[in-house]
């Protein structure tokens, strides 16, 4: 196998193990989670890199089984991102500045078919590179009484969620790492 096919073939099984780890595995991260959590483009950029390969290789019956075994598994990366993109699209809704070095964002998307609404409310801990998001809280207004109305923060470590019908929802943050110590859901 001539050197560049190689070299190709282990970048091809590099980015394809990067795709399913970022599939599987969640961070806290939010240069992981926004940059690199794209796992169907990942694995379409592996089965390319995999084409590429097969492209420089002597034996006909392995090129041919490459080229296949790349197209197929690229039209299924094609399909499952469109499928993924379909049904998670998420509108931003920006943030709620908090104390140094906290904001909480907030980010809106339908449910299921109907006219209902998802709010999804992290909270972000800013430190450039290392800039860490968790999830907070999520309500869903398939019941009018539940949509989310409100957050306020109550100090450093304490935020405070409101929905429509005046109910409130407490959130501690851990005082040394941001983290919530708890989370607020309503038909999530």
């Amino acid at each position: 196998m001539p050197a560049r096919s190689l070299i190709l073939l282990a970048a091809s099984l590099c980015v394809g193990g990067l795709a399913v780890l970022v599939y599987y595995q969640d961070s806290d991260l939010v240069l992981w989670r926004e940059y690199l959590n794209h796992p169907f483009a990942l694995g379409v950029l592996a089965c390319l890199l995999m084409a590429a390969c097969a492209v420089g290789l002597r034996q006909l019956w392995l090129r041919n089984v490459m080229v296949i075994v790349a197209g197929l598994g690229m039209t299924a990366a094609l399909f499952g991102g469109l499928v993924a993109l379909a049904f998670t699209s998420v509108e931003e809704s920006g943030f709620i500045d908090g104390p140094a070095p906290y904001r909480i964002r907030l980010q809106h998307s339908t449910a299921g078919l109907g006219p209902d609404t998802v709010t999804w409310l992290s909270v972000r801990k800013d430190e450039g590179l290392l800039s860490r998001e968790w999830q907070l809280g999520c309500f869903n207004s398939d019941d009018p009484n539940d949509a989310f109305d409100s957050v306020t923060w109550l100090g450093p470590s304490a935020v405070e969620i409101r929905v429509t019908d005046g109910r409130t929802f407490p959130v501690a943050l851990d005082p040394t790492s941001g983290r919530p110590q708890t989370t607020a859901t309503l038909n999530c």
